[in-house]
């Protein structure tokens, strides 16, 4: 399996939640947002309507009426989005080839929105369907890596204190 930087970040938080570590890296931000927890201090996170449709809430403290424009929301949207579809695929294809134990949750037990929801997060909710059943399978799994993800995993921290 070969492993760029992008696909050992994601191995790397992998292993860091299932040790029940947070990493700060540019992906941290999406591990978060895939528990469903509403914070402050994150950035974006997804809720489920249903099952198969994911929204993300983007935090906006500024107050309602002096927000960015719609196009500038969406844009910022966009940017966040890009990076959604490679990481729920590898995570698929993880759990695929067996280095990944999946254990389906039921979406009714993610994180309810906030009472003053609408008063800090903005909704956004254009997703193809790729997009959304990679986060459907994502943030609605127990994902439990397996030996075989260890030894990877070690093998990778191995070679890049060589080199």
């Amino acid at each position: 399996m070969y492993l760029d930087s992008f696909k050992r970040d994601i191995i790397n938080h992998l292993v860091a939640a299932d040790d029940g570590r947070e990493l700060h890296t540019p992906l941290e931000p999406y591990f978060r947002a895939f528990t469903g927890v509403f914070s402050s201090d994150m950035p974006f996170t997804f809720y489920f309507e249903a099952q198969n449709k994911p929204l993300m809430f983007v935090y906006d403290a500024t107050p309602i009426d002096r927000r960015s424009s719609h196009t500038s929301f969406i844009a910022q949207c966009d940017r966040i989005k890009a990076n959604i579809l490679p990481i729920t695929s590898f995570i698929q294809e993880l759990a695929d080839t067996g280095y990944l134990k999946v254990t389906p949750l039921d979406s009714r037990d993610r994180p309810p929105l906030p009472p003053d929801y609408a008063n800090y997060w903005r909704k956004y909710k254009q997703f193809y369907n790729d997009i959304m059943s990679g986060l459907s399978f994502v943030c609605c799994s127990r994902l439990e890596p397996k030996q075989k993800l260890y030894d990877v995993w070690i093998k990778f921290n191995a070679n890049a204190l060589v080199g």
